[in-house]
């Protein structure tokens, strides 16, 4: 059964989105929900497919989703925050922060090369697998684990030296936790409730916790062949993963993002810098300039993308048009694409949202915001 497509206010080139969609959703690469927001609104909101393919229920707006690694943007703006507070420093060391976390060649690394995915820490991701393909350290065993036992996993034998190279570890991520509860003396999952859940009233974001259970939490995730995704306790994923909530509340962080609410512009401009040495990566996202096809002039684009389970997930912001395309798939087979090559899923998604409009008329300047409290 096809789920339902569903249209909502005045969309910013709808009919090039919309066949964009559909012809993915056609082609079996895309179930899920797109949603673009710009200035102050959401122009476009689009679902379609199932949401859970066995019990054939349909996409519906408002759903809640696991924001997989886009969990890493909203460590990265606590990060950016308690920089600002002058209570961390992007290169100050884990020797300073955490001193009896691991070894000597550990204490060197830096918050930067953590947020980087420079760090070196040994990856839980190289464990072995279950009869399912889940790594034992995210596999729903039943087992409980806490934030302790987790790091004791990170502060195992380094696989590289300190920024050496550029390789996704959830590791550095549950460190730069462990930083945050350690300065702030208070738990993680407060610090993102606290700082930037309830300042920006986003009701459906919260933290799972490891529990060894498989995830029930938001839309289901299904594998290549239609299957529901492999039981795994999302929990254990935490600052690097283990964030859920509806398309709407991440539209809205991206919002305060690039109105600077919620860090300075010299913040931002600092997390939104990309190293074309690590492939563009920023801090907690990538950031680069590319030109889709039907745009009269290059942009900024910050991306953030991810795949776990049965979920792919794409949030990309253009800070200089304040606006962000945000863009969740129940389906193994979905593939982006890269917006450089000048084709792809991702490329005319971004291509319809942002440039089909230059053709027509400039966007509007963007107005300065006050910065609120954080």
């Amino acid at each position: 059964m096809l789920g339902a497509l569903l249209g909502f206010g005045a969309p910013v080139g709808a009919n090039t989105l919309d066949t964009v969609v559909r012809k993915a959703h056609e082609a079996g690469q895309f179930d899920g929900v797109v949603l673009v927001g710009r200035d102050d609104a959401v122009v476009y909101r689009r679902a379609i497919g199932p949401a859970d393919r066995i019990a054939q229920q349909p996409h519906t707006a408002g759903e809640s989703w696991r924001w997989l690694s886009i969990s890493e943007q909203v460590a990265a703006v606590l990060v950016l925050q308690d920089v600002e507070r002058g209570r961390l420093s992007l290169d100050g060391t884990l020797s300073q922060y955490l001193p009896d976390f691991g070894n000597a060649a550990i204490g060197r690394i830096t918050l930067r090369q953590l947020l980087q995915h420079t760090a070196g820490l040994a990856n839980p991701d190289d464990a072995a697998v279950d009869e399912r393909g889940v790594p034992t350290f995210y596999r729903a065993n039943g087992e409980s684990t806490n934030a302790k036992a987790m790091l004791a996993t990170c502060a195992g034998t380094p696989k590289s030296a300190p920024g050496a190279r550029y390789e996704a570890n959830t590791c550095d991520y549950l460190v730069l936790a462990a930083v945050l509860e350690r300065a702030n003396d208070t738990r993680y999952a407060q610090l993102v409730a606290k700082r930037i859940a309830q300042p920006l009233k986003l009701a459906s974001l919260s933290l799972l916790a490891p529990n060894g259970m498989p995830t029930r939490t938001g839309v289901i995730g299904h594998n290549s062949e239609g299957a529901r995704e492999a039981p795994y306790d999302t929990g254990r994923y935490g600052a690097a993963g283990a964030l859920h909530g509806t398309l709407e509340d991440l539209w809205r962080f991206d919002r305060a993002l690039m109105d600077y609410v919620l860090v300075s512009k010299p913040a931002a401009a600092t997390m939104w810098t990309g190293n074309p040495r690590l492939g563009n990566a920023a801090l907690g996202a990538f950031a680069y300039v590319a030109q889709p096809k039907h745009c009269t002039a290059p942009v900024g684009i910050v991306e953030r993308r991810s795949e776990i389970g049965g979920i792919h997930a794409i949030n990309l912001m253009v800070p200089e048009r304040n606006t962000a395309l945000i863009a969740f798939s129940n389906t193994a087979r979905t593939d982006w694409g890269q917006i450089s090559q000048g084709s792809g899923l991702l490329h005319d998604l971004l291509d319809g949202a942002l440039c089909v409009d230059d053709l027509s008329a400039p966007a509007k300047p963007k107005t300065k915001a006050k910065r609120g409290k954080r």
